[in-house]
């Protein structure tokens, strides 16, 4: 079924909410999610996938937070990347200020696709920034290359260059955001998924609209109506008589 972006959003949005927590603002988690569809990137089937867990998650704002030098270690405890990220953001482009690069590397966290909006917020603001994690299902490694000026990223899901980043455990986020544009000379090859192939996928969305599988929206419609029957009943019982 074709859907718009705004109706998207609305949805992603009420269906968060419905889940009660007090971590993350469901209106940057739905565009986070829609952001991911829109480029051809399965943003709605991931976010039902996270919705389910993010439930048994604790409902709590990151503390362990680490500086060291140019590098930020967060750990997440095993919490969705959605949750999270955009204020984890946050306290990496402030720790940018007077420096060339920095680093966030985030340890023990799920759904790390969803830190795809971010990236071209960055960019978008003149920050070349760069995602890498290591699977332990295909893709087996994924980077996602995103310098400053261009709308999406080239994402590579060959074997890094680099050496100790393969040794990466499963469940770690590394981003790095400098100033400078990343040299093609770092990668292997040709990009897996190319900024090109993103940006037609984009274009396709905003002109047709959003291809939605039929069964994932009423999926979230059911969280929203999960939502209401619970506001409707907190409702009753503060009345009067």
């Amino acid at each position: 079924m074709k859907v718009s972006h705004n109706e998207l959003v609305s949805l992603c949005a009420k269906a968060y909410d419905s889940l009660k927590r007090e971590c993350g603002e469901a209106e940057n988690i739905a565009n986070m999610v829609v952001d991911l569809e829109m480029a051809g990137m399965n943003g709605v089937s991931l976010f039902l996938s996270a919705l389910a867990s993010i439930e048994q998650e604790g409902d709590f704002p990151v503390a362990s937070v680490v500086q060291d030098g140019e590098t930020i270690i967060v750990d997440l405890s095993g919490a969705s990347l959605l949750c999270h990220f955009p204020a984890l953001i946050d306290v990496a482009v402030d720790q940018l200020i007077g420096e060339q690069h920095v680093q966030l590397h985030i340890r023990n966290c799920r759904n790390r696709w969803f830190g795809f909006s971010e990236l071209l917020k960055l960019a978008g603001k003149g920050l070349s920034v760069r995602a890498q994690w290591v699977n332990g299902e295909s893709p087996e490694f994924v980077d996602c290359v995103h310098n400053a000026g261009y709308r999406y990223p080239e994402v590579y899901f060959n074997k890094p260059k680099q050496s100790g980043i393969s040794d990466l455990p499963h469940h770690d986020l590394l981003v790095d955001i400098q100033l400078a544009p990343f040299e093609d000379a770092v990668f292997e090859g040709e990009p897996s998924i190319s900024s090109d192939m993103l940006m037609a996928a984009e274009a396709k969305a905003w002109k047709k609209g959003i291809n939605v599988d039929e069964s994932h929206w009423h999926a979230l419609k059911k969280y929203v109506a999960r939502g209401l029957v619970e506001n409707s009943e907190r409702s009753l019982q503060g009345a009067g008589e």
